[in-house]
């Protein structure tokens, strides 16, 4: 029986580092494996689903995403941040204009 780290290994060789483990959307991402689960969780976030996920009954969960998936999450999460951003400099620059 293969470890997850050399599963991870195997996989990375084969699809040409384009697959992450939960260690390395965390790494990525840099946040913490716990905080990558907590995105996993919560169905607000849109966090994209694994490519593939293998549940032991005495184990956690191993699974894989494509890299691409996560670097587009994360591309729109900066976009709808700025935005949102932007949205509340406005709204307080026309309640200034307003004011005068």
């Amino acid at each position: 029986m293969t470890s997850r780290s050399e599963t991870a290994r195997i996989l990375e060789r084969l699809f040409e580092k384009d697959v992450l483990d939960i260690h390395g959307v965390a790494d990525w991402l840099e946040i913490s494996r716990s905080s990558v689960n907590t995105l996993i969780s919560i169905p607000e976030k849109a966090f994209p689903a694994p490519i593939y996920e293998l549940r032991g009954k005495n184990r956690h969960p191993v699974r894989y995403w494509w890299k691409l998936d996560i670097e587009n999450w994360k591309n729109s999460r900066s976009q709808s941040k700025s935005s949102k951003t932007v949205k509340s400099k406005n709204i307080k620059s026309s309640a200034r204009n307003q004011a005068t």
